[in-house]
């Protein structure tokens, strides 16, 4: 059985459960390569120009700023 994962902070956690009986020993083997779904080498830039920020981005409304205590009720 090959199982994919990732390690984080120190141990790895799999990518899905594992049914097998707890004490079972296991073999870690790093993955040389990092595996892409886009079918090719990544590229820095592609979305330059097609993606834009509203100018009120970084304001809360006010009903969720409530909710999260930003103003006195």
């Amino acid at each position: 059985m090959v199982v994919g994962g990732f390690v984080r902070n120190g141990v790895v956690v799999p990518d899905s459960p594992l049914n097998v009986p707890e004490g079972t020993r296991v073999r870690i083997e790093v993955a040389d390569e990092v595996v892409s779904t886009a079918g090719g080498p990544r590229r820095g830039g592609f979305w330059r120009g097609q993606v834009h920020i509203a100018a009120d981005f970084d304001e809360l409304p006010e009903d969720i700023a409530r909710a999260f205590g930003a103003y006195d009720a």
